[in-house]
């Protein structure tokens, strides 16, 4: 018989207990520390000059797995000196959010298999008494988030020589925006706006830390967030391809699914056919309840078959997609930015 799953509160318990202590104490070449920067857009200039830039795109890459044991794989195959990032969706008020309990956002389960919270609760000295909360357009930078077991599936210990460690940029995404058009956009253009500058604020840290490479798992997806997939998607395109501050200072991009099935717009859809059946009089917290667990794409309660959200990635960031949108001058941006 297999051996059971360990509950996520006892493996929280462990990590605060055994494994923090010890990585304080003899990792110090990795530090248990991290800094915020609470407008990255307004403070961080960029490390490179214009004539140092490539302008061509980065290379897109699609793909299913653990984020996190993606980007572990993917450096035993590319020399990276820097590491390659990881921009995770983080709570706004505390360090790694309910990771002690059996909340299941990403931000939470990577916190139970690695340092992450600890590197989270304690500022690089001399910055700040803390890191918390994080300000609307904020990020966090931790260097070096140690990992020490494997994906929550089972959280399997690692031996220590197995042992490695990334760094994670920590940013809050819109949660629940006011949705439009079937819930496929958003229907106001400052909770947009507010998202292309979480996005912009994570990419401006990057680059101040000379990463040219990034990994992003759901950003602003799944039920927690609810941010239109599309649009979203869209959005981080547009922001790496014609953005004058980001465009030619990444080389490559992975956004990294765990679940190929989860759809956002399943959920949002069934959502709206829930609210429309009852005359909307369901509240917000009842439909949290009834979508505890994540929407799957195809057929459901609405009737409606909605796109995953890999589906929708692997569209917008297709290669010959990303060759026509280069081909003609995007209409939601001025010439200025196409030329700056």
């Amino acid at each position: 018989m297999p051996p059971s799953k360990p509950k996520p509160s006892e493996v929280a318990a462990e990590t605060k207990r055994r494994y923090i202590p010890y990585l304080r104490e003899y990792y110090t070449h990795w530090p248990t520390h991290s800094y915020l920067v609470s407008q990255p857009l307004a403070d961080l200039p960029w490390t490179t000059s214009p004539g140092q830039i490539e302008l061509t795109p980065p290379e897109f890459h699609i793909c299913q797995g653990d984020p996190v044991d993606f980007i572990f794989n993917w450096l035993d195959h590319v020399h990276v000196p820097l590491g390659i990032p990881f921009i995770c969706t983080a709570n706004d008020k505390r360090p790694g959010g309910d990771w002690e309990t059996g909340v299941v956002g990403y931000e939470e389960r990577l916190c139970r298999r690695s340092n992450l919270s600890a590197t989270l609760a304690t500022p690089v000295a001399g910055t700040r008494p803390s890191n918390y909360p994080i300000p609307s357009c904020g990020a966090i930078y931790s260097k070096n988030v140690i990992v020490f077991r494997g994906p929550h599936e089972n959280y399997k210990e690692k031996d220590e020589a197995e042992w490695r460690a990334l760094p994670v940029i920590s940013v809050p995404a819109v949660r629940w925006p006011k949705l439009s058009h079937m819930g496929t956009t958003y229907a106001f253009e400052v909770e947009k706006e507010l998202m292309r500058d979480k996005i912009r604020g994570a990419l401006r840290l990057c680059n101040w830390e000379n990463h040219d490479y990034a990994v992003i798992a759901d950003f602003g997806l799944g039920n927690s967030h609810r941010n239109p997939p599309l649009e979203l998607a869209e959005l981080w395109r547009d922001i790496f391809l014609y953005d004058p501050d980001i465009r030619g200072h990444f080389k490559h991009v992975a956004f990294v699914f765990e679940d190929v099935s989860q759809s956002t717009s399943q959920l949002i859809i069934d959502d709206l056919s829930k609210k429309s059946k009852t005359g909307g009089s369901s509240s917000r917290s009842k439909s949290k309840a009834t979508h505890e667990s994540t929407s799957t794409g195809g057929a459901s309660n609405s009737g409606t078959v909605c796109p995953t959200d890999f589906e929708i990635f692997q569209q917008v960031f297709d290669p010959g997609q990303v060759r026509a949108v280069l081909t003609r001058p995007d209409p939601r941006y001025g010439i200025s930015m196409l030329t700056s």
